[in-house]
C-alpha cells in the first residue's frame, strides 16, 4: 500500500512538472508581437507543438499507467466494500444475526424410554436394530420450527418430545420418527394423533447417534396425555405421561 502511494505521488509530481513545463514553452512563444496578426501566428505555432510535445514526452506512459491504476483501484474498493456488505447478511433467509431467546418449557418430565426396532434392507431382511429413545417431554408456548419462532395461540400449547436415535449398522439410514409414536388425548382411542412438528427424515450416519425432536400442537386444558410406541404394523407400547 506504501509503494502504491509512493509510485501515486511521484507520478502526479512528474505530471505537474511536465505542465509547468508546457506552460513555460507557451510563454516563450511571439505571443508579445505587437502585430495582433503574429500574435495569433504565434499562438496558433505553439498549439501544434503541444501535441507533439505531448506524444513524446517520456511521461506519457507513467501517466497512462497511473490512470489505470487509479481506475482499477477505485473499482477494487467498491467490489470489497459490496462484499463486505453482503457477507454481513444472515447465513438464512428471514433470520437475524441475533440468537432468538425461547421461553422456557412451561412443565416438563424424564423419560428415558427406550425401544428396539429393526433395520431391514430392500429385500425385507433384518440387517440391524435402530435404538429409539424418548429422553423426556415438555409443554412449550414457544418453539422454533425450521429457523423461525412459532408461538402457540391462546388456549394451545405444544407437547414436545425430545428423541435420541442410535444407529448401529455400518450404513446411514433415513428415518421417519414420527411413524412410531402416536398421541392419544383424554383416553380417546380412536383418534391417535401423529407428530405435525418434526424434522423427517432424519438421515443418522453409520454408527452414530441422533438427537431430534417431535410435536404435537394441543389443547392447554387436556387431561389425560397418553403416548402409544411401535412400529406402524407392530405391536405398541403405552406410555402415561405426567408432566409438571
Amino acid at each position: 500500500m506504501k509503494n502504491f502511494a509512493a509510485i501515486t505521488l511521484s507520478s502526479f509530481s512528474n505530471l505537474f512538472r511536465f505542465s509547468t513545463l508546457v506552460m513555460a514553452d507557451y510563454s516563450t512563444t511571439n505571443f508579445h508581437s505587437s502585430s495582433q496578426n503574429s500574435s495569433y501566428q504565434g499562438s496558433g505555432s505553439q498549439f501544434k507543438k503541444f501535441p507533439r510535445y505531448f506524444k513524446k514526452s517520456p511521461l506519457v506512459p507513467g501517466l497512462i499507467v497511473v490512470v489505470i491504476i487509479v481506475i482499477i483501484s477505485i473499482v477494487g474498493i467498491n467490489n470489497s466494500h459490496k462484499s463486505a456488505g453482503s457477507n454481513a447478511q444472515p447465513a438464512v433467509a428471514g433470520a437475524t444475526t441475533q440468537q432468538a431467546t425461547v421461553a422456557k418449557p412451561v412443565a416438563t418430565e424424564t423419560l428415558n424410554k427406550s425401544f428396539q426396532f429393526p433395520l431391514k434392507d430392500a429385500t425385507g431382511k433384518t440387517v440391524s436394530n435402530i435404538n429409539y429413545e424418548i429422553q423426556s417431554a415438555e409443554f412449550d408456548n414457544q418453539i422454533i420450527i425450521k429457523g423461525q419462532m412459532a408461538t402457540a395461540v391462546a388456549g394451545k400449547t405444544f407437547l414436545v418430545l425430545n428423541l435420541k436415535i442410535d444407529n448401529n449398522y455400518d450404513k446411514a439410514v433415513q428415518l421417519n420418527t414420527r411413524d412410531y409414536v402416536r398421541l392419544i388425548v383424554d383416553g380417546n382411542t380412536d383418534e391417535k394423533l401423529a407428530a405435525d412438528i418434526h424434522n423427517d427424515p432424519v438421515d443418522v450416519e453409520a454408527i452414530s447417534t441422533k438427537f431430534t425432536r417431535l410435536g404435537f400442537p394441543i389443547d392447554s386444558n387436556s387431561k389425560s396425555l397418553a403416548l402409544e410406541v411401535g412400529q406402524i404394523d407392530g405391536p405398541k407400547q403405552s406410555v402415561q405421561l405426567n408432566l409438571k
